[in-house]
């Protein structure tokens, strides 16, 4: 039985980085970058105005207040999205209206916003042809500079970073419009037991239970834009369970998870199956809690398998500390740090195994991270993860961890994203 260090160490021996593909902006949520992604324009594009108001030259406002306004002949109009017509000798003798995020003309160097103008005339067009000044103007006043936002080889996303809606912003807002990504890994997702009933409308028979585990694994992966795909439910028949991998390793699928059937008993046939099918078992338990009967092997083709418990707190667990390194590991990405929280009570643990802890974080009042171990940690409970938002770690060293002590932490998913210990 392997420590979960060398569980993991033989996890991350295994996987090689995905090929690269390219997506469209509208598609890129989600994905991780394969390269690092610099920016190739200024960011505003052109000096543009913040305020609807007149562009002036400074100094000509200068001793401009309420008491003593400026009067100024009126050169041009400019709206946002049109740019100033100008002739090549155009010497601006006055102010300019205009909008805001519209073009600065060519020789103005400040803008005056509409509040602190008084319109003395107007053409038959009701266009302004004639204006008083109230306050005086600086150099640079209500302008937005060209490249004050972005420059052309400013930093984007680092690789590996996982694409969020502010990069979206960002990329859109530089005309990134196709974006170098690792290709996701495909999963299937199969679970074992009779007793299992995946209708939700389905009157429970004595012995029945509802399968909460396909749906956990699912949707968690796709909260991170990993496609799962659910691949039923084997009633412990080994000879359908061989059928259905059989049928998924003819496809594009390089993660197998199943739930259930991997345990000492009788009707635990999933490892005798995965042999039976020439996959190399590389680990079968790993001194945890919950979950040591978890198991990890490889198809001659490389597709991997984990087998997880059936209780649903180590079929979570399965997914949280030991698939998603391996996708973090195929999608190019560092793993994740864990950040360190106070005890706030003393923990006493049978056995000198690592256990993965539901667990809920807070700061205290003295600004000092705390974690509280919550009630119900029986594998099958799953009512503490309303209030779970974190695992806590207790390590293999020793039976007790005083209060006070400093842990280990992870959240309660992974992101694919920065590591927790750095957001």
């Amino acid at each position: 039985m392997l420590s979960y260090k060398d569980a993991l160490k033989t996890i991350l021996a295994e996987a090689n980085i995905r090929e690269r593909q390219d997506l469209p902006l509208d598609e890129a949520l989600g994905a991780i970058t394969a390269t690092r992604i610099n920016g190739t324009e200024y960011l505003p594009p052109f000096h543009n105005s913040a305020m609807d108001g007149f562009a002036v030259i400074s100094h000509m406002t200068k001793g401009a207040s309420i008491s003593n306004p400026v009067t100024l002949a009126v050169d041009g109009s400019t709206m946002a999205g049109d740019f100033p017509e100008t002739s090549s000798d155009f010497i601006p003798k006055g102010a300019w209206e205009i909008m805001t995020g519209a073009p600065v003309p060519e020789g103005y160097d400040a803008v005056i916003r509409i509040e602190d103008i008084d319109i003395l005339a107007r053409d038959e067009n009701e266009r302004p042809t004639e204006i008083s000044i109230k306050t005086q103007a600086f150099e640079g006043k209500n302008i937005r500079k060209a490249g004050t936002d972005f420059c052309p080889g400013d930093l984007l996303m680092e690789k590996g970073t996982r694409i969020g809606p502010n990069h979206i912003m960002a990329l859109a807002a530089l005309g990134q419009g196709n974006i170098p990504v690792i290709k996701p890994p495909k999963l299937a997702v199969i679970s074992t037991g009779k007793e299992l009933v995946d209708d939700m409308a389905h009157v429970l028979k004595p012995g029945q239970i509802r399968n909460s585990n396909s749906p956990y694994l699912i949707k968690s992966l796709a909260a991170f834009g990993i496609t799962a795909r659910n691949e039923g439910t084997i009633f412990d028949e080994p000879d359908k369970f061989e059928q259905k991998i059989q049928e998924l390793l003819s496809k594009d699928i390089q993660i197998i998870l199943s739930s259930g059937a991997v345990s000492m008993g009788r009707y635990d046939f999933i490892p005798d199956g995965l042999k039976k099918m020439g996959a190399e078992i590389l680990f079968h338990k790993a001194a945890i809690r919950p979950g040591k009967p978890v198991l990890f092997a490889r198809f001659p083709k490389g597709t991997y398998f984990f087998g997880l418990p059936g209780n649903p707190i180590a079929s979570a667990v399965g997914l949280r500390f030991f698939a998603y390194p391996l996708i973090r590991k195929m999608l190019g990405q560092q793993q994740e740090s864990p950040v360190k929280a106070m005890l706030n009570d003393d923990f006493t643990k049978e056995s000198p195994f690592r256990f993965f802890q539901k667990a809920a974080f807070n700061v205290n009042a003295g600004g000092r991270l705390t974690v509280d171990i919550l009630p119900g940690q029986e594998s099958f409970k799953i009512k503490p993860l309303l209030q779970q938002n974190c695992w806590a770690i207790i390590p293999e060293d020793g039976l007790s961890v005083k209060a006070g002590s400093l842990i280990d932490i992870y959240p309660l998913s992974t992101d694919f994203g920065p590591n927790f210990s750095q957001g």
